[in-house]
């Protein structure tokens, strides 16, 4: 029995061992303390009493080293995460940095928000190149200068080695070509243009913005898989629709921000007519096939295109930009996503006005460097609510919606101040001929504005005249001017001259009217001129003819508008209608223009 018991007792003691190791060899593989824990009651519930002293020691050390074994590995977890996390920014931003170079060309000396701006750009991305472009050195200094972003193991910023540079669009004759334009000394691919007053919270949007004018269109895609296909037919001809020699697609991309309204329109369409020097925007809600965006936005672009325009940081900025990427066929893509905004700025009545007086003289600038005379802003307006506040030009119906077109035109040059756009002509052909443009359509408002001044006055005071020459044959087929028109014709009977208190005096010495309308004695013989006004010769010439026999004759006046005609063609007189108004002209009008020689 006394053997019995022992053998027993020795393979009770293997079991319990074999436990015991079970157990240690699960809680360092699990690493937790619950199992620690729960190894420590089944070891009391198992062993009893006579084990205690034995087990309670090695317990102890064995938890001990399970903690610190977890406590290890939970610290070097975090420590290669953090490590992933500290590469992945790290060659997000050599990446960006590699690709970008920040633009800050929208802002203005009085209000602004650089300061802040450019350090939520450096902070960051850091060591990204940031050029800060102006058109003139700021007087007052900007707060840039005065007290730049600074930070560790930095360069402070515009100095010679700093990523922060600053740029004068202004002429210097001691700058170099290269100082005098910033785009030449960008070395990166793409270009970001940033506006005043942003916060840049992420570098997701920076890479997605590169990511999507980096991926090429449909289109770019069915061009290589045609291209790739022609290769493997060892290039022989195949008939398609596709240029094989047509350039890739560029884009621009567009992200809004996310301060801007959503009720106002965005989306602009621009027509830009060089040879009628007219430039029109067309303002709507449509995303798709946009010119141009109005609201606060961000530009990412190529550094090669800004290269092979013109002229794409001048003023105003990005709105000459955007002309310029329209003459180039260039696509603009508007992200759905959006850029946080900075300060608030322009908040006080005097910065709002003095902007909008600066951004007026930017446009004029614009508009005289492009030779742009005439302007025409259409909006279209879908809120029923806004549209008997208006004065509505047009409308029409679309969609079961009435669709408002409110219509503002404006004019630069040719005003009562100025001198005409035209100019001296020489052999009857203006000087603009010669670029391939028609008259200015400044010049043919206000010649118009002459010849219904002329005509009210004739009719007030009963002058006999009729629509003469290259007019009359304007208002048989257009019914209005020639786009080429720069003058009008209108003949009279030289004998009502006494009539007209403004011919009286004009035949004497220049009359000046109460309307600011010039009336003089032409130099080149005895005929008469009505100009826009003293300085601006825009004029409609008065030919006198003498009715008193059966011919007509010019009274005083020589050239090829002085040809004699049967009175017959003036009895009895017609009417043309002509500038919207019915006109006095010669009956059996296209013989009477035969007669006259004009063709």
């Amino acid at each position: 029995m006394r053997m019995k018991y022992g053998k027993l007792f020795i393979v009770f003691m293997i079991c319990f061992n074999l436990v015991v190791f079970y157990y240690s060899w699960k809680y360092f593989l699990t690493s937790t303390n619950l199992l620690a824990e729960t190894f420590s009651n089944r070891e009391q519930r198992d062993t009893g009493d006579e084990l205690n002293s034995f087990s309670s020691h090695d317990s102890s050390l064995l938890l001990e080293s399970v903690r610190i074994t977890s406590r290890d590995r939970d610290r070097s977890t975090k420590v290669t995460k953090f490590s992933r996390i500290r590469d992945r920014i790290q060659n997000t931003n050599k990446f960006l940095k590699k690709s970008l170079t920040v633009i800050f060309r929208d802002f203005y000396d009085f209000d602004n928000d650089l300061t802040q701006s450019i350090a939520s750009v450096t902070n960051l991305i850091p060591n990204v190149q940031v050029f800060v472009i102006s058109p003139e050195i700021p007087y007052p200094p900007l707060d840039i200068f005065t007290n730049p972003g600074q930070s560790t193991n930095q360069t402070t910023w515009f100095e010679k080695d700093s990523n922060v540079k600053f740029f004068s669009l202004g002429y210097d004759v001691t700058k170099s070509l290269k100082d005098t334009l910033p785009i030449l000394q960008v070395q990166t691919k793409y270009v970001l243009f940033l506006p005043d007053s942003v916060r840049l919270n992420g570098r997701s949007l920076l890479t997605r913005m590169l990511r999507e004018i980096a991926t090429p269109s449909q289109n770019e895609l069915l061009l290589q898989q045609h291209q790739n296909v022609l290769l493997r037919q060892n290039n022989q001809a195949v008939e398609n629709k596709i240029d094989l020699n047509q350039k890739p697609e560029r884009r621009i991309i567009a992200v809004p921000f996310a301060g801007n309204p959503k009720s106002t329109a965005n989306c602009c369409h621009l027509l830009l007519d060089l040879p009628n020097w007219t430039l029109e925007y067309v303002t709507g809600n449509d995303t798709d096939s946009c010119d141009m965006y109005k609201q606060k936005h961000a530009i990412l672009v190529e550094t090669a295109l800004l290269k092979e325009m013109p002229d794409t940081l001048s003023s105003p900025f990005p709105d000459l930009f955007y002309i310029q990427a329209k003459l180039a066929n260039v696509k603009k893509v508007l992200l759905n996503a959006s850029f946080q905004d900075g300060k608030k700025l322009f908040t006080s009545y005097h910065t709002k006005t003095k902007r909008r007086n600066l951004r007026k003289d930017q446009f004029r600038a614009l508009y005289r460097k492009l030779q742009i005379k005439k302007v025409v802003h259409k909006n279209y307006l879908y809120d029923k609510s806004k549209l008997a506040k208006r004065k509505l030009i047009k409308s029409f119906e679309h969609n079961n919606q009435t669709i408002s077109l409110l219509t503002e035109i404006s004019f630069y040059g040719c005003e009562k101040q100025t001198k005409s756009c035209i100019g001296q002509v020489y052999n009857s052909q203006p000087f603009y001929t010669y670029l391939g443009r028609h008259t200015p359509p400044c010049c043919l408002d206000k010649l118009k504005t002459v010849f219904r001044h002329v005509v009210d006055e004739f009719e007030n005071v009963g002058i006999r005249y009729w629509l003469d020459n290259y007019a009359l044959k304007n208002a048989i087929e257009l019914k209005s001017l020639s786009p080429d028109a720069y003058e009008i014709d209108v003949s009279f009977n030289s004998d009502d001259v006494q009539r007209s208190v403004a011919l009286r005096k004009a035949q004497t010495k220049p009359y000046t009217d109460g309307d600011g309308f010039h009336w003089l004695k032409a130099t080149d013989g005895h005929y008469f001129r009505v100009q826009y006004s003293k300085v601006n010769q825009i004029a409609v010439n008065l030919l006198p003819f003498d009715l008193s026999g059966e011919v007509v004759r010019p009274n005083g006046f020589y050239g090829w508008k002085a040809k004699k005609f049967s009175v017959e063609f003036l009895h009895p007189m017609s009417t043309v209608l002509f500038l919207g108004k019915p006109i006095m002209c010669p009956n059996n009008v296209m013989e009477y223009l035969e007669t006259k020689g004009v063709k």
